[in-house]
């Protein structure tokens, strides 16, 4: 081969590698335009936006869905239950649950110790629509806290409107009625003498001193 042949050759075949990587660079441009990589939208990145529908439930459906959630530990259960049971109709959860209101009260007094002192507010004013067997299983639980923290539970008793007020300190009473009158209102001089009670919380105890002589 002559060298002429040589040089016209090599022309031709940089021609064509030049051609070829010309294509093959606008084939790339185009497909990367048609479809972007995932996430990315004209080359700036895109998020996806998850939409959650929220359904509104009454106190009652709450607190029975809390209950009967086998996923949540005790503790945790008594909290969700006893942070939704303010106003709550007993009555109510007994129609939706297949008469299950006396079993979660029944729960909330076996699991009594988790019920913390600061949710005591919540259960006076859970006192409403019950009655009979309902009234006592409550009252037995707000006679039990009373005695773990007296302090907390009279400072709430105080601090609640006077329906609840009542409701809440003869339920007390009720509960410590099956012990000794004597004892239990000695007991609760001792602790008060180590108090000092605002005058909204020595009427809390004056009442529950009156309610202690006649608790039914």
């Amino acid at each position: 081969m002559s060298r002429s042949t040589v040089s016209v050759y090599v022309a031709c075949t940089a021609l064509l590698l030049a051609a070829t990587v010309g294509c093959t660079s606008n084939t790339v441009g185009e497909h990367a335009d048609a479809a972007p990589l995932s996430g990315t939208s004209a080359g700036k990145p895109t998020q996806n936006v998850a939409k959650t529908q929220q359904t509104w439930q009454s106190q009652e459906e709450w607190v029975l869905s809390f209950y009967k959630d086998q996923s949540l530990d005790d503790e945790a259960k008594v909290h969700h239950i006893v942070d939704h049971v303010a106003d709550m109709n007993w009555g109510t959860l007994n129609k939706i649950s297949g008469h299950q209101s006396l079993e979660v009260i029944e729960y909330l007094y076996k699991q009594r110790a988790f019920i913390p002192s600061e949710s005591f507010p919540h259960l006076i004013r859970a006192s409403d629509s019950l009655d009979g067997t309902l009234g006592e299983s409550y009252a037995a639980i707000m006679g039990e806290l009373f005695t773990r923290d007296k302090t907390a539970m009279t400072e709430a008793l105080a601090n609640t409107d006077k329906s609840n007020r009542a409701r809440g300190i003869g339920s007390i009473a009720y509960a410590l009625s099956y012990r000794e009158t004597s004892a239990v209102k000695k007991e609760i001089r001792q602790w008060q003498a180590g108090q000092q009670l605002t005058a909204a919380e020595k009427e809390v105890i004056r009442a529950l001193f009156v309610k202690l002589d006649d608790p039914y």
